[in-house]
């Protein structure tokens, strides 16, 4: 098939540090690739990938008009990470992935999760995890003793309870990730008056190696969140490298941790009672976990399929 995936301007494809969405295209299209497919990607400048990618200019007015202009000729399927597209509603077989809680007035949206489809689009649609290639993830089985954070640093992702927990616990906790605009207020506020270098550390955003690194020794990944998280992708990141991820069961973690409930809790108390008793799921029980249900490689199937039955039903469209 010729396909054509549309990747978020944001950050560029895969991201540096921080971008989830970005990192999933980017996997996504190079197991396309993989499996003999052409992909065209779009996305911002300095992107890159198996396929052929069509960088955005720089301060474009209009994304939707520069793709209209630069769209390959016989395009079997556009799969859209952003929207734009798939809203105009081209004569072009379209899916769209929500990487969002938001529900998407669209003729074939998908979402990253059950929970999703199902609480906030009311079953309209599908649903596709995301997917991790796990050559990426080295896996660990010594730990050392300190607690990780690894996200944006805002209210919802809750970066507040993980330093809570470090303090109660007296087990040092490293906070790694970017502060957005929409969390200024909330790091001045909340996380940096407890930042001593000592207990509590940030090192800001973190990507390559030096994130794998965070990730693969910690003790635990922490993942309070306090919002319907969309799917999950941290504590997935984190069991692939045989690492147990301690989450609030909120949104589309519940599927994400369904084989490791015992990590799962509602408060920061709950959460601290299961670091105290230390018994963690086996690290090669966990990463065998997500390469049954999260590696890239299946999820990439499930897309095909996907894609496949898009564009059979255009098809019946085309002709009635």
């Amino acid at each position: 098939m010729k396909i054509v995936q549309i990747s978020s301007p944001t950050f560029v494809t895969p991201p540096i540090d921080y971008g989830g969405i970005q990192r999933e295209v980017y996997y996504l299209t190079n197991q396309l690739v993989e499996m003999g497919h052409e992909v065209i990607l779009y996305g911002k400048k300095g992107s890159a990938c198996k396929g052929k990618v069509i960088e955005y200019p720089e301060d474009c007015e209009s994304l939707l008009s520069f793709v209209l202009e630069t769209l390959p000729e016989g395009v079997d399927i556009i799969h859209d990470h952003k929207g734009f597209v798939a809203e105009a509603q081209l004569n072009i077989p379209t899916i769209c992935t929500s990487h969002t809680t938001k529900a998407r007035k669209i003729p074939s949206p998908v979402y990253v999760s059950k929970a999703v489809l199902l609480e906030k689009a009311k079953g309209k649609g599908e649903f596709v995890h995301n997917g991790l290639n796990l050559d990426d993830y080295p896996f660990c089985r010594k730990k050392d003793n300190y607690l990780l954070f690894l996200g944006r640093i805002n209210e919802n992702k809750g970066t507040h309870f993980a330093i809570e927990v470090s303090k109660e616990t007296g087990i040092p906790l490293i906070i790694a990730g970017p502060v957005q605009q929409d969390g200024v207020e909330y790091f001045k506020e909340k996380v940096q008056p407890f930042i001593d270098n000592k207990l509590i550390r940030y090192v800001g955003p973190v990507g390559g190696e030096q994130k794998l690194n965070l990730i693969k020794k910690a003790k635990f990944v922490l993942f309070p969140i306090t919002w319907f998280e969309p799917f999950g992708l941290v504590p997935i990141e984190a069991m692939a490298c045989g690492t147990p991820a301690i989450c609030f069961r909120k949104g589309g973690v519940v599927e994400t941790m369904q084989g490791f409930p015992e990590l799962l809790c509602d408060t920061k108390k709950e959460m601290i009672k299961i670091i105290r008793k230390n018994k963690s799921p086996d690290p090669q029980k966990m990463r065998q976990y997500v390469e049954k249900h999260f590696s890239i490689n299946m999820i990439t199937r499930k897309y095909l399929k996907l894609y496949k039955r898009t564009i059979q039903t255009y098809e019946k469209w085309d002709k009635s």
